[in-house]
């Protein structure tokens, strides 16, 4: 099966939840042994030059690239109309082209369109709709929202006008059914009170925004998305994140012994205590209310793994930390590639894994954590709480933005340190991405079945 990903971003420095879980399923795919293309944007990725994509000539990257860059032949991404422009390059045998996008305000400074690269942006994306019609893909599964998941589904129409196959798959990712609403506003902040002349060109082009329902499929990666539209269409599957346990089979049993002590009291008897958390900063992730249980608890430290999504919350953290004297105990170590050397460091090191979201659909570093075998703590909300719930005693929850209770979920992880990483090991392994990889091909196959004419 010929299956083309499309998505707004993947860039290796800069890394969010929905890049990992399509590069994962991408590769559970390859090794499955179905053809796949990731299509997307430039936002974020600068590793590349730009080249011109043609049938008959050979295509190398220049420069360097971190995760095994291989040089590589295009393959059937031919135009006979002339040139595609965009970038081109082969990363562990998965093929990547990605297209620049254009923000639809005026004014658009640079600033904003580096903040929009991060957030969001509904960009229009030239390029993207004509490369996916010439690669003929017998799936286009769609993982982004708005003038993209409608170029995926105007590229579908066309290759259907000349008589051939292909279905269009959307994922839902980010917890729409259940995004708070001062969030939801904060997303949409950057481009207040600019000249929205996108709108214009989407009326011209009789864009409908009939999305999801326009999708042959919906795979929701929450249970709130899902309630919300197995009742509204023929085709819908939840299927949840993964985690690679294989990446983590060699830690698990060389560190968690030396991590914890022989004892399940180990971890309490230490003088000090690490604090792990592995997302975006960003309001949703909520470290603040790491920086504050730093100041309510002076033999411990936080390390925060993951990009600066909102740089002004990033400086709202460096300034409270300030404020109560914690800054040498907290730190910030950046994105990590997943699956790098250095982020399977930073589990081994830790004592405590710690997710404090005020919303979540899912949560895939809580599956890390379980495969690392840490002991997990987590605010029960969303999908967030509802993955904490279906395995119980793999995690301790507590109420979101309750500062008492997230210090009585940390004392009982760790006082039950051992049992709570036991439960988590046994937890991660329903989640390996081979797994759930077949489960989503066969929705595929389903849907391909179902929906002939």
């Amino acid at each position: 099966m010929r299956i083309a990903h499309v998505l707004r971003r993947i860039s290796f420095g800069d890394w969010g939840g929905t890049e990992q879980v399509v590069w994962n399923i991408a590769k559970a795919q390859r090794e499955a042994g179905h053809e796949v293309r990731l299509f997307a944007t430039t936002a974020l990725w600068n590793s590349l030059k730009l080249l011109s994509l043609r049938g008959d000539s050979e295509v190398r990257s220049s420069g360097d690239f971190s995760s095994s860059l291989q040089d590589s032949k295009t393959p059937s991404c031919e135009s006979k109309a002339g040139k595609i422009h965009g970038y081109f390059e082969t990363v562990d045998g998965i093929e990547i082209l990605r297209f620049k996008p254009i923000y639809p305000w005026w004014p658009m400074p640079r600033s904003l369109v580096d903040e929009l690269d991060r957030k969001g942006g509904n960009p229009f994306v030239p390029g993207l709709g004509r490369a996916l019609r010439e690669w003929k893909p017998d799936v286009i599964h769609c993982h982004a929202m708005a003038r993209i998941a409608e170029l995926c589904l105007r590229a579908k129409e066309e290759v259907r006008r000349k008589k051939e196959e292909v279905r269009c798959v959307v994922s839902l990712h980010g917890g729409g059914a259940n995004v708070p609403t001062a969030e939801a506003k904060s997303l949409k902040a950057p481009t207040r009170g600019r000249l929205p002349w996108g709108k214009m060109i989407d009326y011209a082009l009789g864009w409908t925004r009939r999305i999801p329902e326009d999708f042959d499929g919906i795979v929701c990666v929450g249970e709130d998305e899902y309630e919300k539209y197995r009742a509204k269409h023929p085709h819908v599957m939840y299927l949840p994140n993964g985690v690679d346990c294989r990446l983590f089979e060699r830690m698990t049993g060389e560190s968690s012994d030396a991590r914890r002590g022989s004892s399940p009291a180990a971890c309490t008897s230490k003088t000090h205590v690490s604090l792990l958390c592995v997302a975006r900063i960003d309001r949703q992730k909520n470290q603040m209310a790491l920086v504050e249980w730093l100041g309510r608890n002076p033999a411990g430290s936080v390390r925060l793994v993951g990009p600066v999504t909102q740089p002004d919350y990033r400086a709202e953290l460096e300034r409270r930390a300030a404020e109560l004297g914690v800054t040498d105990r907290l730190a910030f170590v950046g994105a990590l590639k997943p699956g790098s050397p250095e982020l399977i460091s930073e589990y081994a090191n830790a004592d405590l894994f710690v997710l404090p979201s005020r919303h979540e659909p899912f949560g895939i570093v809580v599956l890390e954590a379980w495969a690392a075998g840490l002991p997990v703590v987590a605010s029960d909300v969303g999908g967030l709480g509802r993955l904490c719930a279906a395995h119980p005693g793999a995690a301790v929850t507590f109420p979101a933005d309750d500062s008492a209770a997230l210090d009585a979920a940390v004392s009982a992880a760790l006082e039950n340190a051992q049992k709570i990483a036991g439960s988590g090991l046994s937890a991660a392994k329903e989640y390996d991405w081979p797994r759930l990889s077949a489960r989503l091909v066969d929705f595929y196959s389903e849907i391909c079945h179902n929906t002939k004419s």
